[in-house]
């Protein structure tokens, strides 16, 4: 990605959980691209990472990153010295009285992030999630007197549960709340009809990713992710076991792990061969096994908690190599998969119909290519990096100088 010559405006600092997180690449893709159109870019982590392997996106992003978990402390002593250095901070005193009634780990964080805010001259926060990382974002904001966005994606904003309160008040307080999906866009503005929301895709580098026609694939579908209830793994390996027990010689890889990899394990394990776990793998070899797959497949569900994908950076991954999907109408899917158009759709939780699309687009390689060129052009209309990070510095610059 080539890099502008100048950078722009005052250093926007990123508030994120974990960084860098193995399975986050969208938040790493937006870094790099929000740099490469000249903005500077600073990243607070609230956790350390703890998975050794990391991605080769990460050799694109020049942001400097601290973590504010091993630089914050929440010793007695820290805690009041730290206090004592936002004491004069433009909006600690509007902010304090809500600071001292918050978990003493989110106060202690929220303080950190303050003062590391300070101390690199970042003007605009932008937390991604609205959960624990836009809770900080906002609380810290506040002691600055600074704006702050937040991107929502999903768990964040469809998950009840004893946060719900404070995520609200992250949404309805941030000058633009991000969102990446028509589908979210609607909810939002049904459920939080005082936040401020913008559509802003996640995006993908195209440059990375260049098409090749699914011409002479293995029969072989493929799925990537973590393994829990709402990426819909279940149903997709029993759509295989319906394939092979009337003699289809179809394969399953799935790529990821996760809390349910015993209970997948055990469903697949009289398919034996038929179904391969490879583990987590990086992104060079995620595009290596999308590009072998005759199929992509995301059953995505909407779990029993009300979790649920918004828009999986990986099946547009997919749809830029040229590979062809089947999914489900879950949240944002439907904006990049338009049935029988750019790929397949079935309705969640249905094996029999998931076997019945896999077995056609395998059967039919002219529908496979025919789905695989119109939804390359699908995702370089609508889903390029380049245009998210354009997208977002607008949406900054506008907050920055005080314009809603």
């Amino acid at each position: 990605m080539r890099v502008e010559d100048t950078t722009i405006g005052p250093t926007i600092g990123y508030v994120v959980k974990m960084y860098p997180r193995f399975s986050e690449t969208f938040i790493v893709r937006e870094i790099a691209a929000r740099e490469a159109q000249g903005e500077r870019i600073a990243v607070a982590s609230l956790r350390a990472p703890t998975d050794p392997r990391f991605h080769a996106l990460l050799a694109g992003v020049n942001a400097p990153v601290t973590w504010i978990t091993e630089n914050g402390g929440r010793s007695s002593a820290t805690l009041w010295a730290a206090l004592g250095k936002v004491s004069g901070f433009p909006g600690f005193q509007r902010t304090l009285g809500e600071l001292l009634t918050v978990e003493v780990p989110v106060a202690a964080q929220a303080v950190a992030v303050a003062i590391w805010a300070q101390e690199n001259g970042i003007g605009h926060l932008h937390a991604h999630f609205a959960s624990l990382p836009g809770r900080t974002t906002r609380l810290a904001a506040g002691l600055l007197g600074i704006p702050y966005t937040v991107t929502a994606h999903a768990k964040d904003i469809y998950v009840q549960g004893p946060d719900s309160v404070a995520r609200d008040a992250v949404l309805r307080d941030a000058r633009t709340v991000v969102t990446v999906s028509d589908y979210n866009l609607r909810h939002l503005a049904a459920h939080h009809p005082d936040a401020t929301v913008a559509l802003v895709h996640n995006g993908l580098d195209l440059e990375d990713l260049q098409f090749r026609a699914p011409i002479g694939r293995e029969r072989m579908v493929a799925a990537v992710g973590r393994f829990v209830e709402k990426k819909g793994f279940d149903d997709l390996v029993e759509a295989v076991r319906i394939l092979r027990s009337t003699g289809d010689p179809v394969r399953l890889v799935l790529a990821g792990t996760g809390r349910d990899e015993e209970d997948l394990r055990s469903r697949a394990v009289d398919l034996g061969a038929a179904v391969e776990f490879t583990g987590p793998l990086p992104q060079h070899d995620v595009i290596a096994l999308l590009q072998r797959a005759a199929v992509f497949a995301a059953p995505c569900v909407v779990a029993a908690d009300g979790d649920r994908d918004g828009l999986p950076t990986v099946l547009l991954e997919a749809m830029a190599l040229g590979t062809p999907v089947v999914s489900t109408p879950v949240t944002g899917i439907p904006e990049a998969v338009l049935d029988r158009i750019t790929g397949t759709l079935v309705p969640q939780r249905d094996p029999v119909a998931l076997a019945q699309a896999l077995r056609r687009v395998l059967d039919d390689p002219e529908l496979g290519r025919a789905h695989a060129r119109a939804a390359r052009t699908r995702v370089e209309q609508f889903f390029d990096v380049r245009r998210q990070a354009a997208s977002l510095r607008t949406i900054t610059w506008s907050e920055l100088v005080g314009v809603n």
